[in-house]
């Protein structure tokens, strides 16, 4: 019997193998991460032991660990990339069809656990979504997984890692479904994640115990009113604080980009930096526990104000040098840690006391705002501290959620919604290119050469009865609307037409509702317009003679795109 012999027995058949595959990585993965999870206590403990008899050492020993993290992926891994696990998992699910090379599922989690536990400022889960992804990915790919089905096992791996690492199974299957998308979930993983999540949970804590990351919260906490308004401030608070922390980040890596330094200088320089600002407030290093821990406890309300703010800069600085230079790790135990001084720092400003109910829902609200995660905030305090404070961490998530807008670290590689066809193929090519140094050929075209000129449009003051004359004459979903000067403004689609009540189709173009058109000119990069497109989710572009007058010369559509991309794609 073949081995996709059993495969053709139907859809039944097929599922039920997804979910043995799903069962077999739980429990795999729940192993791996127990052993990661060892070797980095043990790392860190020996760092701890140094510095206690040494003190001045903790100024080398991160520069010490990123080099070596660093030359560990420049040596040996397939992808040369350092950085941040989930970003790159990320760009593994959408351009990579789920399939992670195994040499990085091994190399990669290894130089973050390095990074991490001498001294680097990061969160596990990094390479625990790595290492959970990669073993899915690697028994995915030997038993001739579809290419959906490979995505969805890269999910299953990734939700059973960071549930092992954080003893946190439902924040494990939410965050696989959530992460891939800032709007959208990734339905399909649910219950092949379910799975995976529980088996890796019980093997984690089967193995090393299930107590929390943090202090439980034992008692229910009923919120007033004065609270729940406290938490929606909170939410904005986290998206001021958040907003400081993904564009921090990005500068770093913006700026790191313009020099022209030998390639050990950045680990070097890195750790060196982190070094000395760990010497002078240890609490920034590592992935912050205890600081998390003794902030939500209330340990720190003696603390000064200017110590607490202190604390929030130093530490989203310290993390995007992590990540910018050479080290490895992940950055949701980092907006954790930012959201749980932040916490402190309103309790003491507004409240004037100690408040666990705020600090935990600053942790929740900072990482819906920097993650786009809101159903996995709101759990992983859930799990870790108790579910006493779900209804104020909710608010303040949620408000943070929504308010932040497409703030994220991840906006690159973590599209709005799920793509049509069109769209998700333009995003996977431009993605190939741009890895293929292809991206200044890409510039130099403009819209002029890819754009369909005299596009078929509808006047504002045209009936709706008229208007659907003109599409019945025409293949075309999309139609921009203009007035009977030629303005564009606004368009519509078929199905915006068909909607309109027959009794109604005497009225005229002007009075349906219309969507807001992107307008664009002929001189415009195509790279730019694509990005633009794919950032504002439309498959269709409008040309117009110039940004003020808005006099409509001609249509772009994904479709055109694509061609163009396939074209230069083959020149490469």
């Amino acid at each position: 019997m073949g081995k996709d012999s059993w495969v053709s027995k139907g859809p039944i058949s097929d599922y039920a193998r997804l979910l043995a595959i799903s069962a077999f990585v739980g429990l795999f993965v729940g192993l791996a991460i127990v052993a990661l999870s060892t070797l980095y206590s043990a790392l860190w403990g020996l760092t701890l032991v140094t510095t206690r008899a040494y003190s001045y050492s903790i100024i080398l020993i991160p520069a010490v660990g990123f080099t070596l993290a660093y030359l560990i992926i420049r040596k040996v891994a397939v992808t040369k990339t350092t950085g941040c696990g989930t970003h790159e998992l990320l760009e593994v699910y959408h351009y990579e069809g789920g399939v992670l090379p195994e040499k990085d599922t091994i190399v990669k989690p290894l130089a973050s656990t390095i990074t991490i536990g001498l001294g680097g400022s990061a969160g596990l889960e990094g390479p625990s979504l790595l290492l959970g992804g990669g073993i899915a990915s690697a028994i995915g790919r030997r038993l001739n997984l579809r290419p959906e089905q490979q995505k969805i096992s890269l999910l299953c791996g990734a939700a059973a890692g960071l549930s092992a690492i954080f003893k946190a199974p439902l924040t494990g299957i939410l965050f696989a479904l959530e992460i891939p998308y800032q709007r959208d979930l990734a339905k399909e993983a649910f219950v092949s994640a379910t799975l995976a999540s529980l088996l890796a949970y019980f093997t984690a804590i089967n193995l090393v115990g299930s107590e929390t990351l943090f202090p439980l919260i034992p008692t229910l906490i009923i919120p007033s009113p004065l609270m729940i308004l406290h938490a929606f401030a909170v939410g904005l608070a986290a998206v001021a604080c958040g907003a400081v922390f993904v564009n921090s980040f990005t500068a770093l890596d913006k700026l790191k980009s313009r020099f022209k330094v030998q390639a050990l200088a950045y680990p070097l320089v890195g750790g060196l930096v982190i070094g000395v600002i760990g010497f002078c407030a240890p609490q920034v290093l590592g992935v912050g526990y205890d600081t998390i821990s003794e902030m939500v406890t209330g340990k720190f309300y003696g603390a000064s104000l200017i110590f607490l703010v202190a604390l929030v800069l130093l530490k989203l600085f310290v993390t995007s040098v992590t990540l910018n230079s050479g080290g490895s790790g992940g950055l949701f135990i980092p907006s954790i840690y930012v959201g749980a001084v932040l916490g402190a720092i309103y309790a003491k400003a507004v409240i004037q006391s100690p408040s666990e109910i705020i600090v935990m829902a600053a942790m929740a609200a900072v990482l819906a705002a920097t993650n786009k995660t809101l159903l996995t905030s709101v759990v992983f305090v859930a799990e870790t501290t108790g579910p006493s404070l779900i209804i104020p961490t909710l608010i303040a998530a949620a408000t943070s959620y929504f308010a932040s807008g497409s703030l994220s670290f991840y906006r690159d590689v973590q599209p709005l919604g799920k793509p049509i066809e069109e769209e998700e193929a333009v995003r996977v090519l431009l993605h190939q290119i741009s890895r293929q140094r292809g991206f200044k050929k890409l510039v130099s075209t403009k819209v002029s050469e890819v754009m369909t000129p005299h596009a078929v449009a509808l006047v504002d003051t045209m009936s709706i009865g008229e208007a659907m004359g003109i599409i019945k004459d025409h293949s075309y979903r999309v139609y921009p609307i203009v007035s009977q000067a030629g303005t564009l403004v606004g368009y519509t689609t078929v199905e915006d037409l068909l909607m309109i009540p027959e009794e109604k189709r005497h009225l005229t173009v002007s009075h349906m509702p219309m969507r807001t058109p992107l307008g664009i000119t002929k001189e415009d990069d195509l790279l730019r317009v694509a990005s633009r497109m794919l950032e504002r989710n439309v498959d269709h572009a409008y040309v117009v003679s110039d940004l003020q007058e808005m006099k409509l010369v001609g249509v772009l559509a994904d479709i055109d795109i694509l061609r163009k991309l396939v074209e230069r794609l083959k020149k490469q």
